[in-house]
């Protein structure tokens, strides 16, 4: 219970200026939590009216307990004017960028966001940690929130999950889609050998760093059953900076903009596909996988994330691991 204490005690802290509310009273739960699913993680929601109760209410059966309302990057934008990124000293990559921060902060161990143009992926890839979104998750209910993007490209958001680890990460999406991601179908070899596997990087023609529209048409004529798009992507936000406003202005922040490291990302959501980012080695790089929305694809997903994976940097572990250094005397 020490460890759940103290992640409590950080999110009232608030150090970093990240979380807009906290629910002390959780840890009340966590017992009961353990009992039926055998775990209890403490889960952030960005702050936005376009995540429905429904969808907490199945995480919280699912002994993903609400912890914290986390702040998000105004208006939606792609980079957080407000908030750092404590890896790079930079703005913060929106716009869920609150919720991925407190997971990196070991504040929850699942943040829940919206994506609409890379607002999930994006701010995971920046902190070399997880990200999933379904336009299956709660799909009724988000078709309420269409709009339009900064740079004028219509678009219905996508939940979204963040974590630390690939294991928490397919718990949380079986229970936001309800289905067994553990499940192995009896035709599973044989689906696993017709699986194609595309790579953006050996397209010709394509830059996939470039303006949306393309890559948006090329996405949904390549992602299709049994087919997962695979892009190397990153350093997010690091070399440049992923913002449609800061990028306008002319040829030199076009070109700083089209260096933020954001390629397919950006374009998921918008392509109404499934897709999951796995941390690559180096600061912000990861590996972004596309794919389509049946059960079976989904599940593909996550088994080809699974040989993705790289070990997680010791020293960041170390480091932002040790909650005890926020309350030493």
């Amino acid at each position: 219970m020490e460890q759940y204490a103290k992640k409590t005690f950080l999110a009232l802290k608030n150090p970093y200026h990240t979380v807009e509310k906290v629910y002390p009273n959780v840890i009340d739960k966590v017992r009961a939590a353990l009992g039926k699913n055998g775990y209890a993680f403490y889960t952030g929601y960005k702050q936005t009216a376009s995540i429905s109760d429904t969808l907490m209410e199945r995480m919280e059966a699912g002994g993903f307990l609400t912890h914290t309302r986390d702040r998000m990057a105004l208006g939606g934008r792609a980079v957080d004017m407000q908030l750092v990124n404590p890896l790079t000293g930079r703005p913060m990559t929106g716009s869920s960028s609150g919720t991925a921060l407190n997971v990196f902060y070991r504040i929850n161990d699942l943040g829940v966001g919206t994506d609409g143009g890379g607002s999930v992926l994006a701010p995971a890839a920046s902190l070399n940690l997880y990200g999933f979104i379904s336009p299956l998750i709660e799909e009724k209910h988000m078709k309420r929130f269409r709009k339009k993007s900064t740079d004028g490209i219509s678009f219905s958001p996508s939940a979204g999950l963040i974590t630390r680890d690939m294991d928490t990460l397919e718990k949380a999406a079986g229970t936001a889609l309800g289905l067994d991601l553990n499940k192995r179908e009896r035709q599973q070899n044989r689906e696993k050998k017709s699986l194609e596997y595309k790579l953006a990087e050996t397209e010709k023609d394509l830059d996939i760093f470039g303006p949306r529209e393309g890559l948006i048409e090329y996405v949904r004529d390549t992602v299709r059953e049994g087919v997962i798009l695979v892009s190397k992507e990153g350093p997010v936000d690091l070399m440049g900076l992923g913002d449609t406003i800061f990028g306008h202005f002319g040829q030199d922040t076009k070109k700083m903009q089209e260096r933020s490291g954001k390629g397919l990302m950006r374009v998921a959501n918008m392509c109404g596909v499934s897709a999951l980012t796995v941390p690559d080695r180096g600061l912000g790089r990861c590996t972004v996988l596309l794919g389509g929305s049946r059960p079976e694809d989904i599940r593909a997903l996550f088994d080809c994330a699974r040989s993705c994976q790289t070990e997680p940097d010791a020293l960041t572990e170390r480091y932002f691991g040790n909650l005890s250094m926020y309350f030493e005397d």
